[in-house]
């Protein structure tokens, strides 16, 4: 039968406690914790509403019996034997245990047993269990400690939990002395994406590739998702390299096939780089940092590829960390200067202005030139910074050409090339405008260069960014024209005084018909809307002749002059120096 609750009190309200007794019952049948209470020998005399819940017994299954119908078999007899001799010794035991429903599922749960002893029944010995489920607590917890550890969008693991498993992985290796693989792996031009079809579409993309990554993997491989649209793979257990290229390869075609999302056909590639445990390293973090300058080097050498690690790598992205190192404090110290390249008139011969070109006295002969450090400073975000160091040397240049010719350079103009961060800059147009003002120039001097891959990424930003510098008076120029994947209606919208015939064509007019095809069409395009065609990189009289005779209006190139330092160039206007008629 259920123990009996005796209560006593001192009290002076008598009458209203005589039924204490029954109210504690009450509580304890209705109590929010679960309530046992078993013989010394472990019989079960009472179990409350809430065990019976948690339990799934009714009272005449659980009466009678014994605890160890709950038992789960997580727990071994050193746990028990723990249990009863804190039980013997104290009087009670606290802590989780793992028990099973009377429907078989496990379920864990906070208990407390108390020992208690009947005064009125012999001394009779008891014991009372306070019982909490803890079920939706620990599923609380793991949902914590997934989102923690995995990415909220794909649900790989995260860089954290990647790397923990990296750590593992080496550690095993190590004392089996195993091999195994690191994957750094990047979606190639992936931004263009988020760009032109929105982030929607982007995320949309990274679940489906995230699922195709990881049916290209091994069952015990670990894919992961470690920022933005880079992935990484552990493959353990690699016996030879060529396992490693097996799965790569796997993984390039797999990627390559088309993605129908929200109405679209997508297309992409990956770039994919290797570091091998343990030749590219004998840490985790050192392994990560291989794999991903072996993946830098197939984006450098024209993505949708993969690469192994190899020393050279490590040379020359520590050559790198050098170059950036002190290209920021060149241009803290506005150790940059620019060198000028003219630009002719092909009817007449004359220099009508010259493009600004970034030059760092440091690099000649050490960091390899423009080449090198500026695709850098467009990495770092140093570019805007050095811009607007090149754009004030070259604006007070101008001035000063302009003073010393006194009117004959009145239609002289100054042009200066503009990053894709320049463009990207809330405060492009209040900036040019007080570099101009404070040097002394008219906006309507100063020509600004843009790619044709800068304008495209995000046509219709680009479009209100250069028709309010158009507005204020400066000129645009669409540099490397031809070589990017616009579409040529979008050119109508632009405030284009300027089209540049890319080098790329320019090199190859003697010998490739296609490319002097193209040259005349974009030099009759440009005319047909009323602007400008200028051709970059002429070196040679035939290609001078054949952009004569096809009408372009400019030229700038080594046929005429290199690039010049400020003296160089101030001779070369006073030389008055013309082209060959």
């Amino acid at each position: 039968m259920p123990l009996e609750v005796n209560c006593t009190f001192e009290t002076e309200a008598a009458p209203d406690i005589k039924n204490l007794p029954d109210l504690a019952l009450k509580l304890v049948e209705n109590a929010a914790e679960g309530i046992l209470i078993t013989k010394k020998n472990g019989t079960i005399v009472y179990a409350n509403n809430a065990f019976l819940q948690i339990s799934g017994y009714s009272f005449d299954e659980a009466l009678g019996k014994t605890p160890r119908m709950l038992q789960s078999g997580k727990h071994d007899r050193e746990f028990y034997r723990d249990m009863w001799d804190n039980l013997h010794f104290h009087g009670a035991w606290q802590g989780e245990v793992w028990n099973r429903r009377k429907d078989g599922s496990i379920y864990p749960q906070r208990m407390a047993i108390t020992e208690l002893r009947d005064p009125g029944d012999e001394g009779e010995v008891y014991y009372a269990s306070m019982v909490h489920d803890l079920t939706e607590v620990k599923h609380n917890e793991e949902e914590l400690m997934h989102r923690a550890y995995h990415d909220p969008l794909t649900k790989l693991p995260n860089r954290h939990l990647f790397m923990d498993r990296l750590e593992q992985v080496v550690n095993r290796a190590g004392r089996k002395r195993a091999k195994f693989a690191v994957m750094f792996i990047d979606l190639d031009n992936f931004k263009n994406i988020n760009d032109s079809l929105g982030h929607d579409v982007g995320d949309m993309l990274l679940k489906e590739f995230s699922r195709r990554l990881v049916h290209c993997a091994r069952d015990v491989d670990t894919v992961s998702r470690i920022g933005g649209d880079e992935f990484t793979i552990i493959l353990e257990a690699v016996e030879k390299e060529e396992e490693i290229g097996i799965v790569a390869s796997r993984i390039q075609k797999r990627m390559a096939e088309p993605y129908s999302l929200n109405g679209n056909e997508l297309y992409i590639t990956v770039s994919i780089g290797i570091a091998i445990y343990p030749e590219n390293g004998e840490t985790a973090a050192g392994l990560l940092k291989n794999a991903d300058l072996a993946m830098y080097h197939v984006k450098e050498t024209g993505r949708n590829n993969f690469h192994y690690f190899t020393e050279s790598l490590n040379r020359k992205a520590t050559s790198r960390m050098e170059m950036e190192i002190r290209l920021r404090k060149a241009i803290r110290n506005r150790e940059m200067i620019a060198h000028y390249q003219p630009k002719i008139d092909l009817r007449t011969g004359r220099m009508t202005g010259m493009e600004a070109l970034a030059r760092w006295p440091e690099s000649i002969g050490k960091f390899g030139g423009p080449a090198e450090f500026i695709p850098i400073a467009e990495q770092t975000g140093m570019i805007v910074e050095m811009d607007t160091l090149i754009m004030e040397k070259a604006c007070r240049f101008t001035k000063e050409i302009k003073r010393m010719f006194n009117g004959r350079a009145d239609s002289f103009k100054v042009s200066v090339n503009l990053s894709t961060k320049n463009l990207d800059s809330l405060n492009i147009l209040k900036n040019l405008i007080a570099i101009v003002g404070d040097c002394g120039l008219d906006p309507r001097e100063v020509e600004l260069e843009v790619t044709e891959s800068i304008i495209v990424r995000n046509v219709e930003s680009a479009i209100n960014i250069l028709n309010s510098l158009s507005r204020h008076g400066f000129s645009i120029s669409i540099d490397d024209f031809g070589t990017g994947y616009s579409s040529l209606s979008y050119l109508t919208k632009f405030p284009i005084s300027v089209l540049k015939i890319d080098k790329s064509f320019v090199d190859n007019l003697g010998t490739e018909p296609n490319a002097r095809a193209i040259a005349k069409a974009i030099v009759s395009m440009a005319h047909g809307i009323n602007i400008k065609a200028i051709a970059e990189g002429v070196e040679n009289p035939e290609q001078l002749a054949f952009l004569r005779g096809i009408g372009c209006d400019q030229m700038q190139g080594y046929l005429f002059s290199k690039p010049l330092p400020e003296e160089g160039m101030m001779e070369l206007l006073q030389a008055g120096r013309m082209l060959p008629r």
